[in-house]
């Protein structure tokens, strides 16, 4: 019977668990390095690191299968025919990544490379890393005759394991002829269009990627702005965008809060930091920012129109996750709305299905966690929704109305049905269309 080719995941959290768990799906044998023994047990007994729709069946049905296992010895590198870094690039306050834990990934792996084991990162860095990292393998294993191949992860929060699978292309940069050719090789499994191309242009377009989502998402807010003040509904004008072929329907054309999280911040953030390197004014990323960051104040700027000043009122943030589909709240839009609550003296309480426990505690979030939906309302001045859990749509909104002190509800993501929960009494807010949707309610 032929082997089945080796992969070893190093680092496995969010990205590293759903990799090991895709390409034991895939057919190879995987190997998860994790270097905390009491997490490596955890993911031997089928318990990943977080919540993510289907990956923990996914690691269950091929650790029975005998296709998928962890460890927490750096030598069983010594086994793998790939070795692919995936670890989820630490981003701090200031959307600066840090690479350090692929760096020393690296490092740990180079004694036990083969000579011809490529190391494939799909961690997120800066431009110019790979070659860095190529480098210092080498000499550290003079015997090392593969190379860095640089893949962009395309992980998608709630839906990381189709993504994975199914990926729409995959970016494939090597500088070494045989690490490309290794790299064609691991993902021939994958049914779709491979670019090759060398390691600069393959971390750009990781950058690129994330930068142009960011721009779109902002470019639609700057029109609800202008919407929301003319009477006009952002809504559908993004609808309307989206089925222009030359924009496409999958890029990001509903209006509402803006990006948040170590993704695509981190990509803009380091696009201005090359251009401020190289005395290179990048005039549409500082927009960029700029205007992002006025969606966040604009939670505030809502609730005070209405309310007045905000110290003592009480507010109540529905979903605290940084997405929908996700346990993790490491840089959640939630948080950082709350924040900013706290700081203009308001109250707040959070509700959240699925929100980790440990990463609350960890951020060291002052704000109570409400037990259910209808304990956050009690009382409250106003809700703020952020999180686009599916269940928040069908919240008994007539009965969450009478429990409250001001049944106020700003919607930042143009989630839920205005008509709908204005006739249920509540007052609507939404963004880029709450005149619209008051006119249609009336």
């Amino acid at each position: 019977m032929k082997r089945r080719p080796t992969v070893c995941v190093i680092g496995i959290w969010h990205l590293g668990a759903v990799n090991a768990a895709g390409f034991a799906e895939k057919g190879y044998a995987v190997v998860g390095l994790e270097l905390d023994r009491k997490k490596a047990r955890r993911l031997a007994r089928g318990v990943p690191p977080l919540f993510e729709p289907g990956l923990e069946e996914l690691t269950r049905k091929h650790l029975a299968r005998k296709r998928l296992r962890f460890s927490s010895d750096p030598r069983v590198v010594a086994e793998a025919d790939y070795v692919v870094i995936a670890y989820d690039s630490p981003v701090n306050d200031r959307d600066e990544v840090d690479i350090s834990p692929i760096v020393e990934a690296a490092r740990l792996a180079a004694p036990f490379l083969r000579s011809t084991t490529p190391i494939v990162i799909t961690s997120q860095l800066p431009l110019g890393s790979s070659e860095t990292i190529e480098a210092d393998v080498r000499k550290a294993n003079p015997g090392w005759r593969s190379g860095v191949v640089y893949t962009p992860e395309n992980l998608r929060l709630g839906a990381a394991i189709p993504r994975f699978l199914e990926p729409d292309m995959l970016v494939l940069g090597a500088n070494h002829a045989g690490a490309a050719a290794s790299a064609l090789a691991l993902y021939r499994p994958f049914k779709t269009e491979k670019l090759p191309m060398d390691l600069r242009s393959a971390e750009m377009v990781k950058h690129a990627l994330n930068a142009f989502l960011a721009t779109s998402i902002t470019f639609i807010n700057e029109i609800a702005g202008l919407a929301d003040r003319l009477g006009a509904d952002a809504v559908a004008v993004g609808r309307a965008l989206k089925l222009d072929k030359r924009i496409g329907k999958s890029a990001l054309m509903m209006p509402g809060l803006g990006f948040s999280g170590g993704t695509l911040a981190r990509d803009v953030t380091q696009l201005r930091r090359f251009a401020a390197e190289l005395g290179h004014r990048a005039k549409l990323f500082d927009a960029v920012v700029d205007v992002n960051e006025g969606t966040f104040d604009e939670i505030i700027v809502r609730l005070a129109a209405k309310l007045g000043p905000l110290a003592g009122k009480k507010i109540g943030v529905l979903g605290l996750t940084y997405k929908a589909g996700t346990s993790t709240v490491r840089r959640s839009p939630a948080l950082k709305i709350m924040n900013k609550l706290e700081e203009a003296g308001a109250l707040c309480a959070g509700y959240d299905p699925k929100a980790s426990a440990e990463e609350l505690a960890a951020e060291g979030q002052s704000f109570t966690r409400a037990r259910s939906v209808r304990a956050l309302a009690t009382g409250a001045d106003a809700l703020v929704l952020v999180t686009e859990w599916p269940e928040f749509r069908e919240l008994p909104w007539g009965g969450l109305a009478k429990l409250m002190k001001r049944p106020l509800i700003v919607d930042s993501k143009n989630f839920l049905d205005p008509a709908r929960v204005s006739a249920a009494g509540f007052e609507y807010q939404g963004f880029g269309r709450s005149l619209a949707a008051s006119a249609e309610a009336a």
